[in-house]
């Protein structure tokens, strides 16, 4: 429902629920194609390793649809709007799916084809759907419990990821073939379509729709003007393109590097996610004691510690040595993610929440993608494993320049401007010191 007022409390508590809900079946929707079974799809159907990092970039590049969302919105709501694209989001996973069949009959080419633009619809339908997801968030909360309803939320749908790995992995210990993982994308997109039925229950004001109705290029070359604005890009970029250089292409490394099999792999994929589900809660504590921003910095700082140890990494795989790198992955991953929204709300007026959200999720978004690509892709072409004898090495020689490359990107998130509760703690202490 949408309120010409604010959402009254008791409703913002049921649309909290309906927010968790939706949460809980989309993590077992998502986790049937995202990130790590799209990749196991890719390498079980021999894609070059630059085809396996675009994959992992579609999830920001995807963000080139994110326009869509603001035109749906402008008509049914932000709500209605994010239902509509699940359904389509889902509707491309089948598509995905068509990949298997295609490669199975030796048309490589058309499989990829298939598997990319299958993975660039899933996530640019995903990116249109989201698109006013703050504002919405902002809407059925208050700045009292905002922090603790990301933290859960995010929290659970993690915990949902990682049930939905748990059992991805004993079905692939049946079965690691093609036709299995098949049979996986097409539940995740059955989930899916159920999951649409309860974000279509959350209510919000009016306020989001009257601002999806206004132009957009205005509003977004007055945003710029705010410095802060223009510092919270500039952090998204970095936040993003860290994630994209060095996520995926851990999975990438732990397949070929080390070759291992989709279910040791996915043991893997469970750490990751085991740290997902822990730390988003466990952030939001943190962001309460220090603040978003300097959540950020340190999720950031030890993101970059992925690459430190790849580069570290043992000639044969030692489960405890490698594990730490995928609760990195997962842990530091989910800071990142709840530190920019909560920032991003704490620091962004209401009346402005629509149009910033758009521009920073393009610009952040589809900008990371795009380089993240590039530059991903250049990496591994320049590193390119399978000329090493070891095909390890290749990929230490990656991750080598791919943390140097993200070292300026400390810098960026440090010029965040702090929030007025961090400046007022600053003033305590030097107050106190003297």
């Amino acid at each position: 429902m949408i309120f010409k007022g604010a959402v009254p409390p008791a409703r913002q508590l049921s649309s909290q629920r309906n927010y968790n809900i939706f949460n809980l079946i989309n993590g077992l929707s998502y986790m049937c194609l995202g990130e790590t079974v799209i990749i196991l799809l890719a390498v079980r159907l021999n894609c070059p390793d630059y085809i396996v990092s675009s994959l992992g970039a579609m999830l920001y590049f995807g963000y080139l649809l994110l326009p869509l969302g603001k035109i749906v919105t402008a008509r049914i709501g932000a709500a209605q709007s994010q239902a509509t694209f699940w359904v389509l989001r889902n509707i491309a996973a089948l598509l995905v799916a068509l990949a298997s069949p295609a490669g199975i009959l030796g048309y490589q080419r058309i499989a990829i084809a298939l598997l990319l633009v299958g993975a660039f619809l899933f996530y640019g339908f995903r990116a249109a759907g989201v698109v006013l997801s703050q504002p919405l968030i902002g809407d059925f909360t208050d700045d009292v419990n905002r922090a603790k309803v990301i933290a859960v939320s995010v929290g659970i749908f993690y915990a949902s990821c990682l049930a939905a790995l748990l059992a991805i992995t004993v079905l692939l210990k049946f079965s690691q073939s093609l036709l299995m993982l098949t049979g996986i994308v097409v539940a995740g997109a059955a989930l899916g379509f159920t999951s649409s039925r309860y974000i279509r229950r959350i209510d919000e004001t009016e306020n989001i729709r009257l601002s999806a109705r206004k132009p957009i290029l205005d509003q977004a070359v007055k945003i710029f003007q705010n410095r802060s604005i223009r510092r919270q890009l500039a952090a998204g970029f970095a936040n993003n393109l860290a994630i994209i250089m060095l996520v995926p292409i851990s999975m990438l490394a732990l397949k070929r590097g080390y070759g291992v099999s989709d279910t040791a792999a996915l043991i893997f994929a469970i750490g990751q996610f085991a740290a997902c589900a822990g730390v988003s809660i466990f952030s939001g504590k943190i962001a309460e004691k220090i603040g978003p921003r300097k959540t950020m910095l340190l999720a950031y700082c030890l993101m970059l510690g992925i690459g430190v140890i790849w580069i570290c990494a043992p000639s044969h795989l030692i489960g405890i040595c490698m594990m730490p790198v995928f609760l990195l992955c997962g842990g530091a991953q989910v800071s990142l993610n709840n530190s920019m929204i909560h920032y991003f709300l704490q620091t962004v007026v209401p009346e402005n929440r629509v149009a910033a959200s758009i521009f920073i999720a393009v610009a952040t978004g589809a900008g990371a993608g795009i380089a993240g690509m590039l530059a991903a892709g250049t990496l591994l072409k320049w590193c390119a494993p399978e000329t090493f004898e070891e095909p390890l090495d290749g990929y230490r020689l990656y991750f080598l320049l791919a943390t140097v490359l993200l070292l300026p990107g400390i810098w960026l998130l440090a010029r965040l401007t702090p929030l007025p509760t961090e400046k007022r703690k600053l003033k305590r202490t030097w107050a106190e010191s003297r």
